[in-house]
């Protein structure tokens, strides 16, 4: 296993770990065993995944430079696997899939500061598709227990891959700690609620560990860990607002990219980055 690890990269890990949850996601949905229907999440997909690889194909001529092909299939698998699955007659669905895309590739080419990503790019879209359009992402690959032993068998692997256990860490006893403090009676049914039938673990193994927008150093890392596990709890509000998940990470992105300005100076000066995914 560690030779594997080794050899292949975190762009090709996480995306072979996207296509598996893809694959057996259809597979169920063809049994019948998740509530969407095989043809709807084939047609989403198939749709998603066009749009982002064309978006892209745009954004990369416009602004004269090389794109990184599993950089463009990873975000948009991500949107697959959490925007609720969709048929040719849903034009709601479709348009906000569309708007997603579009911001999602749009974010990778003029928010980057010296070629970085400031926000991961798939919460990007969905946080403006969602602002925008008045409407939000379902994260249904987070709630069916039939995918949770891939889900953390992948999950365990790239966690091995990043070595980002801290961060991991830190964002789950935030997140966890929030739910049972404002949870009122029933503790136990409200953790299990967030921990085994929601997005969290997708979002912690996927969305957080991104190497392009992570925090670097420990300290950031267990401070940007807390902030976005307070802020991914349910009941978490500023008066009327609630924060949902993918602004949960994008404050999370802005955290880590205020906090170590230097960081996001290096390519303009020529010093290699991290993978990008």
């Amino acid at each position: 296993m560690m030779d594997f690890l080794g050899r292949i990269s975190i762009s090709r890990l996480t995306l072979y770990f996207l296509l598996a949850l893809l694959g057996l996601a259809s597979v169920l949905a063809g049994l019948r065993l998740l509530p969407y229907a095989l043809a709807d999440l084939g047609f989403s997909a198939l749709l998603i995944l066009a749009a982002c690889w064309g978006i892209n194909a745009v954004f990369a001529r416009v602004f004269a430079t090389r794109s990184n092909p599993e950089s463009v299939l990873i975000t948009a698998l991500i949107l697959v696997l959490v925007i609720t699955p969709f048929g040719p007659t849903d034009r709601s669905a479709i348009g906000f899939a569309l708007f997603a895309s579009a911001w999602a590739m749009a974010s990778k080419y003029i928010l980057p500061p010296g070629g970085r990503h400031f926000f991961n790019p798939a919460a990007f879209g969905m946080a403006l598709a969602a602002l925008a359009l008045d409407t939000s992402v379902s994260w249904w690959i987070g709630g069916s227990l039939y995918l949770l032993p891939l889900m953390l068998l992948g999950g365990a692997l790239i966690l091995r891959k990043m070595r980002c256990y801290d961060l991991v860490f830190s964002f789950a006893a935030a997140a966890l700690v929030t739910v049972a403090v404002m949870a009122g009676g029933d503790v136990q049914t409200a953790l299990d609620q967030v921990a085994l039938h929601s997005m969290f673990l997708f979002f912690a193994f996927v969305m957080l560990t991104e190497p392009r927008t992570a925090p670097l150093g420990r300290a950031r890392r267990l401070a940007t860990g807390f902030l976005v596990g307070v802020l991914f709890a349910p009941e978490v509000h500023l008066g009327a607002f609630y924060f949902t998940p993918e602004l949960a990470l994008l404050a999370g992105n802005a955290f880590t990219a205020l906090s170590s300005l230097r960081r996001w100076t290096r390519r303009v000066r020529g010093v290699p980055l991290p993978e990008a995914i």
